[in-house]
């Protein structure tokens, strides 16, 4: 008696492609969330910088020392709670022609501290220069 063709099927068979598929985009869209997170912190903390160098930089002759303080003061206060990791330092005199200022910003990681230890997108180290206003 010959035996009638079994049925194939199909089922169970693209298990692992799929769950592949999925982690993969998963990953994917972890690193997208992560870099943007990491270069949007970074530009705020740059546009605040210039913003805090402009202000010392239009301010008149006349200006008192504590206006620099009061700048950074109001610098992080504008990041927030990451501005307490921002370091912001003014090089050169209040009478100089230039304004320098110097700022440091860890980056900001979505990644555990185990798979984050590497590279990191927004680390910022920089000095502004501005040309102090004419008065």
């Amino acid at each position: 008696m010959v035996d009638a063709p079994r049925q194939r099927t199909e089922r169970g068979t693209g298990l692992l492609s799929s769950v592949l598929g999925v982690g993969i985009a998963v990953a994917l869209v972890g690193f997208a969330s992560n870099s943007l997170l990491a270069l949007w912190v970074r530009t705020t903390v740059d546009a605040v910088a210039y913003d805090a160098a402009r202000r010392v930089a239009t301010a008149p002759p006349s200006a008192p020392e504590s206006l620099r303080a009061e700048v950074i003061a109001d610098a992080r206060r504008t990041l927030g709670r990451h501005g307490r990791r921002v370091e912001f330092r003014f090089e050169g005199g209040p009478s100089s022609d230039v304004v320098v200022l110097h700022v440091r910003s860890p980056g900001v990681s979505l990644l555990p501290r185990v798979l984050g230890d590497g590279p990191v997108v927004a680390d910022l180290d920089r000095r502004i220069v501005m040309s102090r206003e004419p008065s």
